[in-house]
């Protein structure tokens, strides 16, 4: 089994990384949570279709009381009005800050249940149980724990890092292809950004020509190297910068624009991945038209996308939409955005007020004519 240590001001907290690592989730529960008296699991309808039989036998394997509450599968339900009914359910099992929340899901569900552990009773343990490429690599480690509001993304929120984190790659084993080339994305991230060697062991062991090669590339041993990978990554750059004033922005690679698409498309026909990967091919396409990156580079990236499946052609959508999208992205002061751009593989850069005309030029070369 691996470990990461992570080291917070908040607190310090471990990352179990390994598969299989469910069967051992009761034993690790007594040692690191031996004051809580109960457990409350927060999942999704879906999540929990999928798993209620393993769910089950984790919290009667844990020995002490227990509830499930189930929230509506999707992005448009991470809001106040769930967040609120989880409120009064733990108020109804009598939670106190001794017991135990589970996040048992993917980023929505860790940020939903992490708000809401972090803000009743001004924080109740917190244990992240990622069970998505996204959450195992990326959202789950961090403690930003945040809901969308007024349909924006992401706007209310805080810093509230969790007490442990459970990461079991078989979990992943249930994902369909749209799930897995979502959690792609956020890894080819890490890969341009951080380190290239993720780029390389995904080419490597990626089978070109192989109609289902995604689901076979997250069942070999060297996707829990590159979980390990990604998230040692992920907790470094937050002890860096936990509260995310500058260094941590880098982790916004693709996002700035990505963000966008998907409040262009009401949070419902482009997911987060989706929208990332074509964040991130207009982060390039920017770089390239302010001569910091050469154009080759995006060449080689869609190389890689098409490997992966992943998308890099915006769908149809309304152009003004994303860009007052653009206005009230969390990194615009005023008229100043910012952006994460590139200089060349693992030279990113901050970049601040990119002219308007780069920006629509860039989104409307990479968007779909019909």
């Amino acid at each position: 089994m691996r470990v990461i240590y992570a080291c917070t001001k908040i607190r310090k907290y471990k990352i179990f990384i390994n598969p299989d690592i469910t069967n051992m989730f009761p034993e690790l529960l007594r040692k690191n949570f031996s004051n809580a008296s109960k457990i409350v699991l927060i999942t999704s309808d879906k999540i929990f279709n999928i798993f209620k039989n393993r769910i089950r036998n984790i919290l009667e394997g844990c020995s002490i009381s227990n509830e499930i509450i189930l929230i509506k599968d999707g992005e448009q339900y991470k809001n106040i009005k769930s967040v609120n009914d989880i409120y009064k359910k733990l108020s109804d099992f009598n939670i106190h800050r001794d017991d135990v929340v589970i996040a048992f899901g993917g980023g929505v569900i860790g940020d939903l249940a992490g708000f809401a552990a972090a803000t009743y009773h001004r924080g109740v343990k917190l244990i992240q149980y990622p069970t998505t490429i996204t959450g195992q690599v990326d959202s789950s480690i961090g403690g930003k724990v945040v809901i969308n509001y007024s349909n924006y993304k992401n706007v209310i929120g805080c810093f509230y890092q969790p007490h442990m984190i459970i990461i079991d790659p078989v979990l992943l084993y249930s994902l369909d292809e749209l799930q897995i080339i979502n959690g792609l994305a956020e890894i080819i991230k890490y890969g341009i950004v951080f380190d290239k060697k993720i780029l390389n062991i995904l080419d490597e062991n990626t089978e070109a020509e192989s109609k289902d090669r995604l689901e076979k590339l997250i069942k070999k041993k060297v996707f829990t190297d590159i979980i390990y990978r990604c998230a040692l990554i992920k907790t470094k750059v937050v002890r860096k910068d936990e509260f995310d004033y500058g260094y941590r922005n880098l982790l916004n690679f693709g996002h700035t624009i990505g963000h966008c698409i998907e409040k262009a498309a009401n949070l419902k026909k482009v997911n987060h991945g989706q929208a990332v990967s074509m964040g991130m091919i207009i982060a390039i396409d920017i770089s390239n038209k302010l001569g910091l990156l050469r154009r080759e580079f995006k060449n080689r990236i869609i190389d890689i996308y098409k490997k992966l499946k992943l998308p890099f052609i915006i769908p149809k959508l309304e152009l003004n939409n994303i860009m007052d999208s653009l206005e009230h992205d969390k990194k615009i002061k005023g008229s100043r955005n910012k952006f994460i751009l590139l200089k060349g593989l693992n030279r990113p850069v901050f970049y601040y007020n990119v002219e308007k005309d780069i920006i629509t030029g860039s989104i409307s070369e990479n968007m779909a004519k019909n």
